[in-house]
């Protein structure tokens, strides 16, 4: 067991908006949690996978939720709203009641750097275990994105805990995609958020079924970051060393279209070639993150290999939320290969092209570039 410093976990979320792909929430709401934690004095303790009795029950903690029409959201904005760390309790409280047993520790849903971190948030507040790893190896736009679902470990029971202090807890799901949908629907039946528990699993099994010691791999991106843009030195290239990256594209941001719609974000982002790609086009489709590619209007690398643009100048993820991707930034198209799990048939049947309704094939990045 590790604690982790307020420098570790500020590296962390520079590392994991690498490998965010656009979304898996802010780096802003990160450094947020991290404040308070500090102020609060709690202990965020990482625990190697290998390390859990097989025994101990760790469960999977994240936020779920994206754009919705602003008619929806304005029929909300008159509700009181709840502290966040007291929504997280009664998401705890409710699935350990349930389970008749206290949960040892919790596992990220994915990697991003404000959804991961509120799981990390989740486990400090409560003298819970962090562990090294996480259930998807980047982030991802629908819950049975998950190794879990590859994995055939059950969703249920699990918890849905609303901003205003709802709570719900599902016993019986028919998959993962209904588990989707009605987590989904209590998002956008809550202005656009909320905050969910599932996968309970027992330390055995976990160790099979996420992808190991991602946390750590984030934290060490985030450190060469972090020591490259202090000795003045390539930002882009501290980040290819450590993730084996691959640069796709790098130029600056010539258009944006986005909408919010059922609880996601959806959109395209186009990029005009600078230096050795000038007189390129890029274009990125995400439905929450980056998911399809096209150089020069031909497909390029999809999902679930990792697409994520990248601050030219400083190196930082950049969001599909917000202004990151205001027009002019110079930027460069960094590609990921997926862990391997997910090039597996049953990981491309729910995390490729044609999942999303695209004609295009799946090929290796490696393969590509």
């Amino acid at each position: 067991m590790k604690t982790l410093s307020e420098e570790d976990l500020t590296d962390f979320i520079y590392g994991a908006a690498v490998y965010g792909t656009g979304g898996g929430g802010s780096i802003e709401n990160a450094t947020r949690l991290i404040k308070e934690a500090v102020e609060r004095n709690v202990a965020f303790k990482l625990v190697d996978p290998k390390k859990i009795p097989d025994d101990e029950i760790v469960a999977c903690p994240y936020g779920v939720g994206g754009g919705v029409q602003e008619e929806i959201r304005k029929r909300f904005e008159s509700l009181p709203r709840l502290p966040q760390n007291e929504v997280i309790s009664l998401a705890i409280d409710a699935l350990e009641d349930h389970l008749g047993k206290k949960i040892y520790g919790f596992v990220l849903g994915e990697l991003g750097p404000g959804n991961s971190l509120l799981a990390m948030y989740m486990s400090a507040l409560t003298g819970k275990y962090i562990v090294d790893g996480d259930a998807v190896g980047r982030s991802v736009p629908e819950v049975a994105h998950s190794t879990f679902n590859l994995c055939d470990v059950k969703i249920t029971p699990f918890v849905i805990a609303t901003p205003f202090g709802d709570v719900m807890t599902v016993t019986k799901v028919l998959n993962d995609q209904r588990a989707e949908d009605i987590d989904r629907f209590m998002a956008v039946a809550s202005g656009g958020g909320v905050t969910v528990i599932d996968h309970p699993v027992e330390g055995k099994r976990l160790r099979e079924s996420i992808i190991l010691n991602t946390v750590t791999k984030s934290i060490e991106v985030g450190r060469s970051l972090r020591l490259a843009n202090s000795k003045g030195a390539d930002p882009i290239e501290a980040i290819v060393k450590p993730t084996e990256g691959y640069e796709l594209f790098r130029g600056e941001v010539s258009d944006l279209e986005r909408e919010g719609r059922d609880g996601f974000i959806w959109g395209t982002v186009k990029l005009r070639g600078a230096g050795k790609y000038k007189g390129k086009t890029y274009r990125i489709w995400f439905k929450n993150e980056n998911l399809m590619t096209w150089l020069d209007e031909k497909p390029h690398v999809t999902c679930p290999d990792l697409v994520s643009l990248i601050d030219a100048k400083t190196g930082r993820g950049l969001s599909n939320w917000g202004e990151d991707l205001s027009k002019g930034r110079s930027v460069v198209a960094l590609g990921i290969r997926a862990p391997e799990m997910w090039r597996g048939k049953r990981g491309l049947e729910i995390l490729s092209p044609s999942y999303f309704g695209f004609k295009a094939e799946y090929r290796p990045i490696e393969k590509i570039v």
